[in-house]
């Protein structure tokens, strides 16, 4: 498999680039299709952007065999009908759901987004998250597939209940959930990039997201808990370091010297400072007296934010903690509880710009989408029937009856292409129905008011996710390289991946006609000798006929006479072990090396092996990896003459510029 191919999954989406046929002439053609030099151009300089080559005619050469090779596939499986495949339908719709929200959304600063961060910061969220990674710039077919296994692992945390914390254990690739099982602890507004933030606080506590795209790949969020935000706090800090690997002498001596500095810190008069500067073995704060910078939660060790935000009054210090570093006391400068709405706007202002949410406006975004599909609504109408809901519609237990007006229109939105479409009081009643929720604190019009807003709202959006490939070519393009990395991740798996996986056969040909392409190199039957000096000669008297599996034997039943010795036998390489490296390979004894223990380690070489190949089971990974690169090239070779390539030299000459 040639890792480029991922790569140019990215490219799909630029088969689209429209120019006039007089200033973008056809570069090259495949069977009936054209590809201009405006699409090559944007593609190439994409993806060879920090390439000091750029340009050479080496690389555009290069490249344009690649690309041509990547429309060749793609061409392939459409005349396959494999975009026509349920499954890949349906995976192609559920990105274009995710892909869209990122689409219906302005990108105006405004208050309720201010609103939003303001009230987030008053909350914490403890959340677990499953990571599975792709970059951001990824290939479409490595973005699918990772889509794919993040789905895959919802399944079997949803339906098959399986433990989301062993799951993260094994699957997470998220360096730290290996230790940590997903657990983030409590986080709180801006700490996190925005769409896992906005997964943290919709998911309700005890229950986990659909995945959730990141610049870091695909997450499943799973809430634990909400509570009331701390704020912040600043304390300075004496830390003695402790860890797992101490030896336990090492870590009693640590947890003894924090408890003597810990008792010198309470007297009174005590300077903190000073025996900061003096203890400390946190080098970066210990000569500024251990201060720290003000933090919030999610900041640090969850014990050292516990033990920093339970001291009540400037000046407390608390006992001994111990985090992974080693032993804490902490002593408290400052307590900062969440400020007001007025006090904090400019500085949410400030966050909001500078973070994605910035691209978010639902008022605004919502008045361009009325002004643009005409919308008409019958207020009267709408206000006639807020009136009469019951208190029920505040419990969550209001239900639709058939309404005799119920065929009136409410409201009505004009979409390009497909003519009015009109929503009926008998839509609204069902809508809200559906989406009522618990609001005992409000009164029932203003519910009714409410649930209005959200179904226009939800119809607007879904109006305008018909119009988003009109509207936004970007989005058009996203959509184009999913399709084609989807398209082109199951068709090589057909023809190139999964066939050299399955076919025992045509593998085993293979390596038989490339087994000398897998060589062990020169390798040495040899065993590792360990005793003391004096019993050298002794051992090597009574090894000298004995091959590794009789010494070992021999020393099995040895060693309680000479309660050093150790063996160790096996076929090396020269790269394999440090000791057999070291020594000349011919048959026999090496001179003994001697050891910082008082004793010596030998070799005794039994046999050199020269360069042989490898069995296919010892080199089956290899042999895979290569036959695909054959299975691909000879099907390249295929659709090549199914669909000849004709390239215009006197276009492509005009892109070497070096």
């Amino acid at each position: 498999m040639k890792p480029i191919l991922f790569a140019l999954a990215l490219l799909g989406g630029c088969a689209n680039f429209v120019a006039a046929q007089d200033t973008d002439p056809v570069l090259f053609t495949f069977g009936n299709d054209a590809v201009r030099k405006s699409e090559f151009a944007y593609v190439y300089e994409k993806h060879n952007a920090t390439d000091t080559a750029q340009y050479t005619q080496n690389s555009v050469d290069n490249y344009l065999t690649l690309y041509t090779n990547f429309k060749l596939r793609v061409k392939e499986a459409e005349n396959m009908r494999m975009d026509t495949m349920s499954a890949i339908q349906q995976q192609l719709e559920q990105y274009r759901k995710q892909l869209a929200q990122s689409f219906l959304q302005d990108k105006e600063i405004t208050e309720s987004l201010i609103k939003e961060g303001y009230e987030r910061l008053n909350k914490e969220v403890r959340v677990q998250h499953l990571l599975i990674s792709v970059a951001e710039d990824a290939a479409p077919s490595d973005t699918a597939a990772a889509y794919k296994k993040t789905m895959e692992l919802y399944n079997q945390i949803v339906k098959d209940k399986k433990d989301f914390t062993a799951l993260a254990k094994e699957k997470s690739q998220d360096p730290s959930a290996a230790e940590n099982g997903g657990d983030l602890g409590y986080i709180t507004a801006f700490q996190t990039v925005y769409p896992f933030e906005t997964a943290a606080y919709t998911t309700p506590v005890g229950t986990l997201s659909k995945p959730v795209r990141t610049k870091f790949g695909y997450h499943l969020v799973k809430v634990i808990d909400i509570r009331p935000a701390k704020g912040k706090v600043q304390v300075a800090h004496i830390l003695i370091k402790s860890n797992e690997k101490d030896t336990p002498d090492k870590k009693t001596e640590a947890k003894k010297r924090i408890e003597t500095v810990y008792n010198e810190a309470v007297k009174p008069n005590a300077d903190f400072t000073m025996l900061a500067r003096q203890n400390s073995e946190d080098k970066e704060t210990a000569m500024k007296g251990g201060e720290l910078p003000m933090f919030s939660t999610g900041r640090m060790y969850t014990e050292f934010e516990d033990a920093s935000f339970a001291l009540q009054k400037v000046g407390d210090i608390s006992k001994p903690i111990q985090t992974k570093l080693g032993w804490h006391i902490i002593k408290l400068l400052a307590k900062q509880p969440i400020a007001s709405y007025d006090v904090m706007k400019t500085e949410i202002k400030r966050k909001v710009e500078r973070d994605s949410r910035s691209r978010v406006s639902p008022t605004l975004f919502i008045n361009r989408m009325k002004k643009d599909f005409q919308f008409e609504e019958n207020r009267s109408l709408k206000d006639e029937f807020v009136k009469q809901l019951t208190a029920d519609i505040t419990t969550g237990k209001w239900k639709a009856e058939k309404l005799k007006n119920g065929d009136k229109t409410l409201f009505s939105v004009n979409i390009p292409k497909q003519g009015r479409k009109t929503f009926t009081q008998q839509d609204f009643a069902n809508f809200a129905e559906q989406n009522q929720t618990r609001a005992k604190s409000a009164t029932p019009d203003a519910v009714g008011n409410k649930l209005y807003d959200l179904m226009v709202e939800e119809q607007l959006k879904a109006a305008e996710e018909t119009q988003l490939e009109d509207k936004h070519p970007e989005f058009a393009k996203l959509m184009k390289e999913f399709r084609d990395g989807n398209l082109l991740y199951e068709l090589m798996g057909q023809k190139v991946w999964n066939k050299a996986m399955q076919d025992s056969a045509g593998l085993k040909t293979y390596h038989e006609a490339h087994k000398q392409k897998y060589l062990w190199g020169e390798r040495t039957e040899a065993t590792i000798i360990t005793c003391k000096a004096e019993e050298v000669k002794d051992v090597q008297k009574q090894t000298k006929k004995m091959n590794g599996s009789d010494i070992m034997k021999w020393a099995e039943k040895t060693v309680s006479k000479m309660p050093t010795l150790k063996t160790e036998t096996g076929t090396f390489d020269h790269e394999q072990n440090p000791i057999v490296s070291k020594v000349e390979w011919k048959e026999g004894y090496s001179a003994p090396q001697n050891n910082a223990d008082g004793t010596v380690t030998f070799v005794k070489i039994h046999k050199v092996i020269p360069p042989t190949p490898k069995k296919l089971e010892e080199a089956r990974g290899y042999v895979i990896a290569d036959y695909q690169n054959q299975l691909s090239d000879e099907w390249i070779a295929e659709l090549r003459q199914k669909y000849p390539v004709k390239i215009n030299q006197d276009v492509l000459k005009t892109l070497y510029k070096k």
